[in-house]
């Protein structure tokens, strides 16, 4: 991997695949540590008491298993954790995903004429892959956790818009915002077990966007994945950002972007970041300006002195960009290197499924955990547990917990709370939610407004 960000920390070269990946290791996680009733409790949200079977969410989500040898099957459903758990074990599904809540259990999908997704929550992926600039090595398995700062910014950017800019519903934990204060929502951050991040928001209004009811020209789902993701244009290769900057953007710049690309970006190899090291990263860069007097000028610069810092050199390439249309320009090239790039098409439709928290990725053999945002910084993907770390675990636990709590004897067990903690504040709001409804329910039969 080329022109990491800043860190010079080594990582232990990870196990082979074979040691930390096979069928009996996948057994015994599914058996014995999976949480399939706290996945059963976040899928459900709160309904899964209720008298009428219908308004069970969880019956009606669906779940898609792929097999070892490549077999996918779609429009699997569950009414408990009882049946989720039979199934893993029967199937032991190298990759599971998660779908949308259907009009109808998907695993009778057959038998309905209408079958469509009523609920789903926003939905957002961002893989390593996709920053063209790391030049990432699709056969290396870790994420190199030199890589990993620009994950945790894109989560402190993402999560802070989501709560900021949309206020109710959206991150918000369906209470709105208060003036002046940050949104408590439910947005469940995951590693994907490799080199991405999905975020999930969970609550109910976000659930219930649709994908193709239309305000103006606008898909709601499509206008929540444009904002948050702005446009690559090709020609450039740069974001195309415009002038004035929108607020949100205009925020993150200023409290994240610029910070993080001048204490990550400038540096790293060579100590010269994005601007230095190898001629391709600064040719790269200096390409982006549009301008080849200028770039040539720098290039020969920059030859001339190669022990030249990063920060140096951008201060060089500031120097050479004073008018106004170079100025908007480098804020574009910051935006480049440093925002979040959103598979915005994940995001738009409410029919895409996505890998669940605390599957196993298959390449790695490490399990997709939740990540709290506020510690992100700290969180180190070398060190997520694997299927091989976790057997060592029960191993020297000794004999199973009637419970089946065995999670918590393992390195899954603070991910395993942050989880739990959760859904607790999901389940905390749902309550909230039906008294006030049940509040208004009176009101509502007497004819008054409701607002």
């Amino acid at each position: 991997m080329s022109a990491p960000p800043s860190g010079s920390g080594s990582q232990p070269p990870p196990a082979p695949a074979s040691e930390n990946f096979s069928p009996e290791l996948l057994r015994m996680y599914y058996d014995r540590v999976f949480p399939a009733a706290a996945m059963c409790r976040w899928l459900g949200y709160g309904t899964a008491q209720l008298a009428d079977t219908g308004a069970r969410l969880l019956q009606r989500r669906e779940f898609s298993f792929t097999t070892g040898d490549d077999v996918y099957i779609r429009y699997l459903s569950y009414e408990n954790e009882a049946g989720l758990k039979k199934d893993l074990l029967a199937k032991l599904p190298h990759k599971i995903d998660i779908g949308a809540i259907f009009s109808a259990p998907p695993s009778d999908h057959k038998k309905y004429k209408l079958f469509e997704p009523k609920q789903r929550e926003l939905i957002i992926d961002i893989d390593l892959t996709d920053y063209d600039f790391l030049e990432v090595d699709v056969k290396r398995l870790e994420t190199c956790d030199r890589c990993w700062p620009l994950m945790a910014l894109a989560m402190r950017v993402l999560e802070r818009a989501l709560r900021e800019d949309f206020g109710r519903g959206l991150g918000s934990g369906g209470g709105g915002r208060r003036q002046g204060a940050r949104a408590q929502g439910h947005i469940l951050c995951v590693y994907s077990g490799r080199r991405g991040i999905h975020l999930w928001v969970c609550d109910a209004r976000a659930r219930r966007i649709p994908s193709m009811k239309c305000l103006g020209s606008f898909q709601v789902r499509g206008a929540v994945a444009d904002y948050l993701g702005p446009v690559l244009a090709p020609a450039t290769g740069r974001f195309a950002i415009r002038t004035p900057m929108h607020p949100s953007l205009a925020r993150a710049y200023k409290d994240e972007l610029e910070p993080f690309f001048h204490s990550h970006m400038l540096k790293g190899e060579a100590a010269g970041g994005v601007c230095g090291g190898a001629s391709r990263r600064q040719k790269k860069l200096l390409a982006m300006l549009e301008n080849e007097q200028i770039a040539e000028q720098l290039l020969d610069a920059f030859e001339k002195r190669p022990a030249m810092s990063g920060a140096e050199r951008w201060k060089r390439i500031k120097s050479e960009c004073k008018t106004p249309k170079l100025a908007a320009v480098l804020t574009e090239v910051v935006f480049t290197y440093t925002y979040p790039r959103l598979d915005v098409n994940v995001s738009k439709g409410m029919n895409h499924l996505l890998k669940s928290p605390w599957c196993v990725h298959p390449k790695t053999g490490r399990v997709c955990v939740p990540v709290n945002v506020s510690e992100c910084e700290e969180f180190d993907p070398s060190s997520v547990p694997t299927l091989k770390t976790i057997a060592d675990d029960l191993d020297a636990g000794g004999a199973s917990l009637k419970d089946g709590r065995d999670i918590s004897r393992t390195r899954l067990a603070p991910f395993e709370a942050a989880f739990d903690a959760f859904l607790a504040k999901c389940e905390n709001a749902i309550r909230g939610e039906r008294a006030r409804e049940k509040a208004a329910a009176p009101l509502a039969s007497s004819g008054a407004e409701l607002f």
